[in-house]
């Protein structure tokens, strides 16, 4: 029985044996058929031959042979050939080649750092920001934690101002239809500063999808975007504080109730005051104490919440998040009311889109994330929180604007400013009117 056992051992080795050498004869008959591939040798002596003209600086014909020998052999050695023939077009300032072989390259996702950088940078050179940011885009994606990332936020925040005779304007809803006063009567501009709904308004709010409300002739309608009336108020409605949906927020008799867009009381209950938000929930004081609503009016929470932060639209809820305050300070709610963290803050600003603005104990605005954590100093004099990856931040007296980096994109210039929306804001200059601000590249970011 061992003597079988033997043999069947060593069967085995030498069947091991046999494969070990087959898979050895494999690769030496691949590494000779390498060694003499001829397209191998004949792509290297066109290589050499352009080397040869680059000594004396001959750059075209140099060029010629190096086209030659990537256009008719694909080997190995191409993604070599191709960076040293970029490093020819860059020498002999063939700079329309060199880019059309950067795209090349991109288009094969075998660009490298430098070369994402050089592209781009050629864009940004000759004007033309709008190609710039798709190359740095696709550079990010490849090459996270580059230069590219200061580049990129360098250059998508330019923007354009529009001036206008304003000195009270409210920020739109997001359709820039803007609520603006003339000094007699409210009215509606584009976001060219240019009357869309002429200046006959009492008051007026923001448009929520196609309708406002405004006050004319001392009673509130419900208007279209043509300045059509839809719905009259019949309940003499002392004050409409706000429009979301197909609901608005007004005050009769100095108590707060939740009513139609046809001015249709819908909260059998009234409340000190109400903050209305576009997902639906609703913040509801009575005595010294907030509760939210849910979009039926049923209770989310009970009266909990000290106070509420309302955002530059006059909302409390941005998406999934809202800032609220309890005795022991700001923090941060889901929609559900519970909070996302046990950190409190002194202070702090409405949930805009991004990190929210808070203020530390010595009096300072920075940002925190949805976690409480600071993620930009509070060293700025007064801030809005992030929206469009932007912040307006007070800083020496003026207002500007930084990114998520905590890099002054616009520079402090401003009275006042809100927060982009969209890809605009509003803000004030010096002389006390307000000017539009406009991201010219925001559709590409």
């Amino acid at each position: 029985m061992a003597k079988k056992k033997n043999i069947v051992m060593k069967a085995k080795s030498r069947m091991t044996l046999l494969l070990t050498a087959a898979v050895v004869v494999g690769w030496l008959l691949a590494a000779s058929t390498v060694l003499v591939d001829p397209s191998v040798e004949e792509q290297a002596a066109l290589v050499a031959t352009a080397k040869t003209f680059l000594a004396d600086k001959l750059y075209i014909r140099a060029v010629k042979q190096y086209q030659k020998a990537l256009s008719e052999y694909t080997t190995q050695n191409n993604p070599i050939y191709e960076t040293e023939l970029l490093a020819v077009y860059k020498e002999a300032g063939m700079l329309d080649d060199y880019y059309e072989l950067i795209d090349e390259r991109r288009a094969k996702q075998t660009a490298q750092l430098d070369e994402y950088m050089d592209r781009a940078q050629g864009y940004i050179d000759t004007k033309t920001i709008q190609k710039a940011i798709p190359v740095l885009q696709e550079g990010i994606s490849r090459y996270p934690d580059s230069g590219l990332t200061d580049l990129y936020e360098s250059v998508r925040y330019e923007y354009s101002p529009v001036s206008t005779t304003f000195v009270e304007m409210q920020i739109p809803a997001g359709d820039w239809y803007i609520p603006a006063f003339d000094g007699t009567h409210w009215g509606y501009v584009g976001d060219n500063g240019r009357t869309i709904l002429e200046f006959i308004y009492d008051e007026a709010t923001s448009f929520a999808g196609s309708y406002a409300v405004v006050k004319l002739d001392g009673r509130y309608t419900l208007i279209d975007k043509n300045g059509y009336w839809n719905a009259i108020d019949q309940l003499g409605l002392d004050h409409v504080d706000a429009i979301s949906g197909s609901r608005i927020v007004a005050e009769k008799d100095g108590q707060y109730g939740i009513y139609t867009n046809t001015f249709v009381k819908v909260s059998e209950e009234a409340y000190e005051d109400v903050c209305m938000s576009a997902n639906g929930i609703y913040a509801v004081k009575k005595g010294d104490k907030w509760a939210l609503l849910n979009a039926e009016l049923e209770p989310v929470t009970d009266f909990l919440f000290s106070d509420i932060a309302k955002n530059s639209k006059g909302q409390l809820f941005e998406k999934d998040y809202a800032v609220v305050a309890d005795e022991s300070g700001y923090f941060l709610i889901n929609a559900a009311g519970e909070a996302c963290f046990s950190e409190r803050f002194e202070e702090a600003r409405g949930m805009e889109g991004g990190l929210f603005a808070v203020k530390n104990t010595n009096g300072k605005w920075g940002f925190a994330n949805e976690k409480g954590e600071i993620v930009v100093e509070c060293r700025y004099e007064d801030a809005h929180s992030f929206s469009d990856q932007l912040a307006a931040v007070r800083y020496a007296g003026k207002w500007g604007y930084i990114n998520w980096y905590d890099t002054m994109i616009i520079e402090p210039q401003f009275a006042a400013a809100l927060p982009f929306l969209e890809g605009r804001a509003l803000v004030v200059d010096e002389t006390g009117f307000y000017r539009i601000l406009e991201l010219k590249y925001y559709d590409l970011f």
